[in-house]
């Protein structure tokens, strides 16, 4: 009798499993290394280009005090390199990125100092040689290949100016010129689309303010050229995920 229950048992069991088979519901486990299609977690790098529009505000100081503040508008193209790494959150990515670009951002303005005698008048140009910037970003996923995202941080830049100075309508040579380095902020919002589990598109605004620094001071003269810079900033560029 005990052999026969056991028999019926066995019998019920594989029909229950081949049933059960039958209509999908035995669940296979996922395999060790399966990742989400959606996943954005790990390291990547990649290579960038755009245009910005910038302005330049230049402040003439005279003595000390301020005596005239004029602005002027120019614009160039810049192109670079750039890594980061991204933690994704179920629908939330959160990560950090530096870059670093060629530039040729300038702008160009006339001044002349109220009140001198003799007149003092002049040019000053300026353009970024470099930019990079030190961002985080934090952008949520719609779907789960696309990306938004905000993103802001440090930016520093390297520039170059040129200045020619009359005095009583007399060229005089503008010894005092300095190219300092310029150190600020940046925010802006981009959307990064990712084509293959290893290769995205990215375009992205940003807002790049540079701070002031002095780039001519003359004491014979008795004048200082303080320039402020910042410009926005629109790029496009790939990264490749690893």
């Amino acid at each position: 009798m005990k052999k026969v229950f056991i028999a019926v048992t066995a019998s019920t069991l594989l029909s229950t499993a081949a049933f059960a088979a039958d209509f999908g519901v035995i669940n296979q486990p996922a395999p060790a290394n399966y990742i989400p299609a959606s996943n954005w977690t790990g390291l990547y790098a990649g290579i960038f280009g755009g245009v910005a529009s910038s302005n330049l505000d230049l402040g003439i100081l005279s003595g000390g005090t301020g005596v005239l503040d004029i602005g002027f508008t120019g614009g160039g193209m810049l192109g670079g390199v750039q890594i980061g790494a991204d933690y994704q959150w179920d629908n939330f990515v959160l990560g950090a990125v530096a870059d670093i670009a060629l530039t040729n951002i300038g702008s160009e303005v006339n001044f002349s100092v109220p009140g001198a005698a003799p007149s003092i008048d002049g040019t000053v140009s300026s353009r970024l040689t470099h930019i990079g910037t030190l961002r985080a970003r934090a952008g949520f996923l719609p779907t789960e290949d696309v990306l938004i995202y905000a993103h802001g941080g440090v930016a520093y830049a390297g520039t170059e100016q040129n200045a020619s100075i009359s005095i009583g309508g007399v060229p005089t040579a503008a010894t005092g010129l300095l190219n300092p380095n310029h150190w600020g902020y940046t925010v802006g919002a981009g959307l990064e689309y990712r084509v293959t589990e290893s290769i995205s598109f990215q375009t992205e605004y940003a807002y790049v303010n540079l701070g002031t620094q002095t780039i001519y001071s003359d004491p014979g003269l008795g004048i200082d050229l303080d320039q402020s810079l910042h410009h926005h900033q629109v790029k496009a560029g790939v990264n490749f995920r690893f």
